[in-house]
């Protein structure tokens, strides 16, 4: 027997909407939105449990593109109803589960924002081809928690 593995669209949605409304209210911080976790399936069932996983025939479950294609859809309305704007970056992670084939797992960076020297800093970051300085660019991004000043239409 089989269980296909759903992922809680809703949990991402919960945190997403949370995520919008404090970009929204002033946190001037772009915000890394937290990746889908890697899901691994053995190709046959052992219900008996007389094999070790280690001699199990492990295969990627998800997330698959079309799973990304769904959250993008969601970041997308979201983002357009709090009238923030997001990017979305495409980085891929090796995925192996004991000792198995290795694999090239798609993830996405969702990030939201307001401002303009956010997206910069974004481009830059992923841009940066050396190591170190992209890490002091994550810091750097990572630590703009501050709430930025609001102007209002006096000002």
């Amino acid at each position: 027997m089989t269980v296909p593995i759903v992922i809680p669209w809703d949990l991402y949605q919960g945190k997403l909407v949370v995520w919008c409304e404090a970009v929204a209210a002033g946190a001037r911080r772009a915000v890394l939105l937290q990746r889908l976790d890697t899901i691994f399936a053995p190709l046959e069932e052992d219900p008996s449990r007389e094999r070790s996983y280690a001699s199990l025939d492990w295969r990627l479950v998800s997330p698959r593109e079309d799973d990304w294609g769904k959250y993008r859809e969601m970041v997308e309305k979201q983002t357009a109803r709090y009238g923030i704007r997001y990017r979305m970056q495409r980085v891929e992670s090796v995925a192996e589960w004991v000792q198995g084939r290795k694999v090239v797992v798609p993830q996405y960076h969702l990030w939201l924002y307001r401002d303009d020297a956010v997206a910069q800093a974004i481009v830059d970051l992923y841009a940066e081809p050396d190591s170190r300085e992209r890490g002091r660019l994550w810091r750097e991004l990572l630590a703009w928690q501050a709430p930025a000043q609001l102007r209002t239409e006096e000002d």
